[in-house]
C-alpha cells in the first residue's frame, strides 16, 4: 500500500478515507483490507502493529509510527510471551489447613508480586499472566488495570492478595466503595482490552481506533455513487464514464498560441471605417466622437 499520495484520478476524490490520508484501495473488497478494517473494532496491540490503517491514524494524531512502536515495545515487550513482559509471580502459595481441606474455611490466597517473566523464571517462581483488562471509574474517570476487578476488591477472600499487591489504600477506589457500596461494578465500566498492561499505550490505541471508526462510519453511510463515484451505467454510457469523457488521464499542459493567429483569421490589421450612424434628438448636442 502507498499512503498520502494525493487524490489521483478524479474517481478517487469521493472516498472520505482517502481525503484523510488512507490509500485509494483501503475500502476495497480485498480480504487484506477487510481484515485491516476488522481490527479497528476487534484486535489487540500485537495485531495492529502491522496494520497500515493504524499507521495512518497514528500519523494523524501526531505520532511517528516507527518511534511509537519502538517506545511501546520497550514498555510491554516485543511479543505477548516476551521475557520482559510483566507477570504476577506467586511469591507465597496459598496454604490449606485441616479446616480448609474439610471445606470449613476458604483456602488462604496466594501472595503475588509484580515482576518480569524473566525475573520470575530466574527465581524459580510460578506466575500468572498480568491482567490486561481495563476498568474505568464512571464518576472520576480513573482507569485501573488489576489482577482483581475493582468492584471485587472489597470481598474478604481477596484481602490477602490485595495486601500483597499494595492494598486498596488508593483514595479514589475508597471513594468508589463509599459511593457504590458492596456492588462496586455499578461504578465501573470495562474498556477495550488491547492485550497490554500499559494504560498510556492502551489509551493512545483507543484514540487511533476512534479516529478510524469515524472514517469507517462516514464511508459506510455514504451512497455508493458518492463513495465509489459515478459509473457509466448510471448515465447510459457503456464502459468507464471517466474514460468516456477523457477524465481518467491528467490533462495535457497548455500549448503556446501563435501570436498572430487571431489576426490571420480575423484580419485585424486592416482598419475599416464605420458607417454606423445614430440620430440625435432635437435639443441634444451631438457627441464629437473624434474630437480632442
Amino acid at each position: 500500500m502507498s499512503w498520502m499520495e494525493g487524490t489521483g484520478p478524479v474517481k478517487d476524490v469521493g472516498a472520505h478515507g482517502i481525503s484523510k490520508g488512507l490509500s485509494k484501495d483501503w475500502y476495497s473488497g480485498d480480504s487484506t483490507h477487510k481484515n485491516n478494517r476488522k481490527e479497528i473494532l476487534k484486535s489487540d496491540f500485537w495485531d495492529v502493529i502491522d496494520n497500515p490503517l493504524f499507521e495512518v491514524a497514528a500519523g494523524a494524531l501526531g505520532h511517528d509510527w516507527g518511534d511509537w512502536i519502538k517506545d511501546a515495545k520497550g514498555k510491554v515487550g516485543t511479543s505477548p510471551n516476551d521475557g520482559s513482559t510483566i507477570v504476577y509471580a506467586i511469591v507465597s502459595p496459598g496454604m490449606q489447613s485441616l479446616h480448609q481441606l474439610a471445606g470449613l474455611a476458604p483456602k488462604s490466597p496466594n501472595e503475588y508480586k509484580q515482576m518480569t517473566m524473566d525475573e520470575a523464571i530466574a527465581k524459580g517462581l510460578d506466575y500468572e499472566p498480568a491482567k490486561t483488562t481495563r476498568f474505568q471509574n464512571k464518576k472520576t474517570g480513573e482507569i485501573v488495570n488489576e489482577l482483581i476487578p475493582p468492584w471485587d476488591q472489597g470481598s474478604a477472600r481477596n484481602q490477602a492478595t490485595l495486601k500483597a499487591l499494595g492494598g486498596i489504600s488508593d483514595p479514589v477506589r475508597a471513594e468508589a466503595a463509599r459511593l457504590f457500596g458492596d456492588d462496586w461494578k455499578k461504578g465501573w465500566k470495562e474498556l477495550r482490552d488491547w492485550g497490554v498492561t500499559d494504560n498510556t499505550i492502551a489509551g493512545e490505541l483507543d484514540k487511533m481506533s476512534g479516529w478510524l471508526s469515524d472514517i469507517v462510519n462516514v464511508n459506510d453511510h455514504l451512497h455508493p455513487i458518492i463513495r465509489e463515484g459515478p459509473k457509466g451505467e448510471h448515465y447510459g454510457i457503456e464502459g468507464d464514464i471517466w474514460e468516456h469523457y477523457g477524465l481518467d488521464k491528467d490533462p495535457e499542459p497548455p500549448k503556446e498560441l501563435d501570436w498572430d493567429s487571431y489576426d490571420k483569421k480575423m484580419q485585424l490589421k486592416t482598419t475599416v471605417k464605420s458607417t454606423v450612424t445614430y440620430g440625435t434628438p432635437t435639443g441634444i448636442k451631438p457627441v464629437d466622437l473624434h474630437g480632442g
